[in-house]
This record gives structure tokens, sequence and C-alpha cells, in this order.
């Protein structure tokens, strides 16, 4: 049957207020587009369902992440796409957060936060995307050097990210986010690990996405709540609630979990994401894991089909995810089994 079938008719009842519509997400899984228009009908829905909370500044981001990236396509065709991975991430996501961490009721994630997670957890790519295409011409530059110089020093270019964590009234958005690190019993240190991407000159597209979103919806509540304070706060004509317990509440999380979701797999050696403690960025990583299908890539450039892969999701909370593809299957399976700290997730 395939996943894009099992997922629409699961979520049909929740398409609404996950602020999709049903038309839309009915064409955009199963509509024979090419490549360009389903992104661009990707990036449509995603500014619909933004609009939603007010948030449709966010767009931007995304327009620009598609427009990169389908303009290098030609010089780096390995570059993989983000922006109908999002919105597939987001639809599964939805799928698991009502019919597998919502089963006791106590793990449910709520549907603001979701948004921004799942649809925004790629926007930073185009910097590691430009550090990764700058790379040929430092190592072209060092290959020349070494033909007269025996023990040349390599040139290297480093892109570093300056005043990204800096947010307003002071606040600091890797100590933010390390707040939140701690309330998941997470051993990762987020100030480490955004000094290690600095030094090493190794862009990780998670953690300058994470601050990336947290810089961005902070001077939006600092635009319409000046003062932060913690009372509901209305703009005039939009009914949008900039109260600070929600950036609080809803924003740093969502950034925190995008923070974390691409670190490396030993990073979770010691403390793996728990959908108990942690359904947030436990949900993230999980979906980022399992959406290979309608990927292009350079060797396989029309991507897996969907129907080489499905998902199941018992009564009795067991997470069934069928993949017609051993090499994949393996991927899935390693993954999971290295950051996430659960026993009733079958790769099938």
């Amino acid at each position: 049957m395939g996943i894009n079938t099992t997922l629409f008719r699961e979520i049909q009842d929740y398409l609404y207020d996950y602020g999709c519509n049903f038309e839309e997400m009915n064409h955009f899984l199963f509509a024979n587009n090419d490549f360009l228009n389903r992104q661009q009908e990707a990036i449509e829905i995603i500014n619909r369902v933004m609009t939603f909370h007010g948030k449709e500044e966010l767009l931007t981001h995304v327009v620009e992440l598609a427009r990169v990236e389908h303009g290098i396509q030609e010089l780096e065709p390995w570059v993989r796409d983000h922006v109908v991975h999002a919105l597939l991430c987001y639809t599964l996501g939805i799928y698991i957060n009502e019919k597998y961490l919502s089963f006791n009721g106590s793990n449910s994630i709520s549907h603001f936060q979701w948004k921004l997670a799942g649809l925004f957890h790629d926007i930073g790519y185009p910097a590691q995307i430009a550090r990764d295409i700058i790379n040929p011409y430092t190592k072209k530059i060092n290959e020349i050097r070494r033909r007269y110089v025996i023990n040349s020093q390599d040139i290297r270019i480093n892109l570093i990210p300056v005043g990204l964590e800096l947010l307003q009234n002071e606040q600091n958005g890797l100590d933010l986010i390390q707040s939140c690190l701690n309330q998941w019993n997470l051993d990762i240190n987020a100030r480490g690990e955004y000094n290690r991407m600095v030094q090493d000159g190794r862009i990780c597209h998670g953690i300058m996405s994470g601050l990336t979103l947290l810089n961005i919806v902070d001077v939006m509540y600092q635009y319409y709540n000046p003062l932060r304070e913690y009372r509901d706060t209305y703009t005039y004509n939009m009914n949008i609630n900039w109260n600070q317990v929600n950036f609080e509440h809803q924003v740093i999380p969502a950034c925190s979990a995008i923070f974390i979701h691409n670190l490396p797999e030993d990073r979770f050696e010691s403390s793996k994401l728990d959908p108990e403690i942690a359904p947030l960025p436990f949900l993230l990583k999980l979906t980022d894991i399992l959406q290979e299908w309608e990927r292009p890539s350079l060797l396989n450039m029309m991507g897996y089909p969907s129907r080489d892969f499905d998902i199941a999701i018992t009564t009795d909370r067991i997470l069934r995810f069928f993949v017609n593809n051993d090499d994949i299957k393996r991927n899935i399976d390693r993954a999971i089994h290295n950051t996430l700290n659960v026993n009733n997730v079958l790769i099938i």
C-alpha cells in the first residue's frame, strides 16, 4: 500500500488541528509532480500551516533553503532535499504523536512545538552546504602548494557564525538550550558542541537551525511584547498570543530539539533520547531517521518510492516500520538503537 497512503488515512482527523488542508495534503502526497513543483507545493503548505499561528515570517527561510538547494544541485548533485523532507517529517510526526506518544496522555507534544521542530529543523542547512562547496577550492589551493613546499601547512577557510546565539535583553541562546537539555536528562553540553563546531570549521546544520530559529522568534517576541511580560499579549487584528510563557515553554524546547537532532550518534551513548522524559527531541530524531522515502540523491535521483515503506502502530504501543531495502533498513535500525531509548520500535 505504501507509507503515504497509510499516513494520510491515519491522520485525516488531525489535519485541521495541525494547520493542514485536506485537499492540499492529498495532492502533495499523491500527485505525480516533478520535484521542483513538489518542493514549491511543500513551501506553500508550510506557509499556510505557520500562518495559522502568525509566524509566516519564518517562511522566508524555507523559501531561501529551497532556492539555494535548487540552485546548487547542478554544481553539487549530492545535495539532498530538506524542504519536501521537512513536510514529510511533519506528516509522519503527526501520526506518531497522536498514535504513539499520546498513548497514555502524558507525552503528547503541542501542535505549535511540532510545527516549529518538524518544519524548520533543517533551515540552517545552506550554511553547511556552503562549507562543503568551498572544500574543493581549498583542496586545490593545498594541492598546488604541496608541489612547491614539501611540508606545506594546509590552508583552511572556516565559516564561523558570529552573534547567532546572542538574543535580546542580553540572553544567550546556548544557555536557554542547555536548560532544556538538562530537563531532558541529556549529557550534552550545548556550548561545548557550538564551540567544537566553530573550532573545527565543520558546520552542523542542526546547531545552526536551532540557533537561527531561536534568534528570529526571539526578535519577534521582543517586537510584539517588548517587556517580555508573562501575560496574554495580542497584536492588533491578529489573534496571536505573545505571552512570554509561550516563548519559554514552546519555542525554546522546539529550538533545543532542533539543536541536537543532527549531533553525532556517540553524543547519545550515555543518555539516549527517552520518549517519557524528552518526547519532543525523541519525535524529531525518530522522524528524521525514518523519513527516507522520496528523497533524491546522487545515487538515486528519483528517491526510493513510498510503496517500499510503511508504518503501523499497534494498540499495545508497538511501532512497526517496514522497509523494502536492506541497506536502508540496517542504517535506520543502527541510528535508532544508537540514539533512542526505546524497545518497542521495530524495523522490519
